[in-house]
């Protein structure tokens, strides 16, 4: 017999009266694109894992390229990062030409090994990605430490981990919530998933939201005013109605898995 990893047909006997509500609602009310589902899962995720700002994307996979671009990052940059995780975390970084410098992993977590991360640090190092795989928080406390020391920006890719917890500074803190920016999925198969491609950045600077938002919209700054060459990078507003439901049950699912 065969016991599938994941069984979303399962999940939708759960929850499948309240999508099916969610989603008539959503066809009626005429609002596709960002609407106010969007805004209000945005707003939502960001009380849930205490962060000022979340900006809804059209997957984990934009989530990561537009926050390297919105700090800056180009060609020549080294960015430290994991060589064991999904492929999106690295082929973000050579798509704006910066270049991936691997480092080793962990044994029992599969995450980035804090401790051989200096080491690696040149004059081109601008960012660390740390990769919070299968659930398992990185060394957030260490990463940060060292990128205050070498003034360096972190984004979080905590696509396979929204939910989990780290301790930072004698606080128990969300994944995503303590580096410069945060990156997460709502593919389907995630612990929070949507009925299709979805992200969201989360943040505490206010700068990055506001490149963000203009960036996911074809760089739309207001009223067809556009003020640089953006994406189409928007999340539906089907998808942010789906998730809303879906996010009333996480901590209850998360808790499941953990048994």
């Amino acid at each position: 017999m065969r016991v599938p990893l994941l069984d979303l047909k399962a999940q939708y006997k759960r929850v499948g009266k309240e999508v099916n509500r969610t989603v008539e609602n959503v066809l009626e009310s005429g609002y596709y694109i960002l609407g106010p589902n969007v805004k209000r899962l945005e707003e939502e995720i960001a009380a849930y894992c205490k962060v000022k700002y979340a900006i809804g994307v059209a997957s984990g996979t934009d989530a990561l390229r537009l926050s390297l671009i919105s700090i800056g990052l180009g060609k020549g940059d080294e960015v430290i990062v994991p060589p064991f995780t999904f492929i999106s975390t690295v082929e973000v970084i050579t798509q704006i030409g910066a270049e991936p410098v691997f480092i080793d992993i962990e044994e029992e977590t599969f995450n980035i090994d804090a401790e051989k991360i200096e080491e690696a640090i040149t004059e081109k190092t601008k960012a660390i990605i740390p990769v919070h795989l299968y659930g398992h928080a990185a060394q957030m406390e260490k990463i940060i430490s060292l990128a205050r020391k070498y003034n360096l920006k972190v984004i979080e890719d905590a696509a396979q981990a929204l939910g989990a917890e780290c301790t930072f500074s004698q606080v128990s803190s969300k994944v995503g919530s303590l580096g410069d920016a945060g990156c997460l999925s709502f593919f389907p198969t995630k612990v929070l998933g949507g009925c299709g491609d979805g992200g969201m950045v989360l943040t505490n600077n206010e700068e990055i939201d506001e490149k963000i938002r203009v960036l996911r919209a074809h760089g739309l700054k207001d009223n067809y005013s556009y003020c640089m060459p953006g994406y189409n990078s928007r999340l539906d507003e089907l998808q942010g109605a789906i998730l809303r439901v879906k996010l009333k049950y996480l901590d209850d699912w998360i808790n499941m898995r953990r048994q």
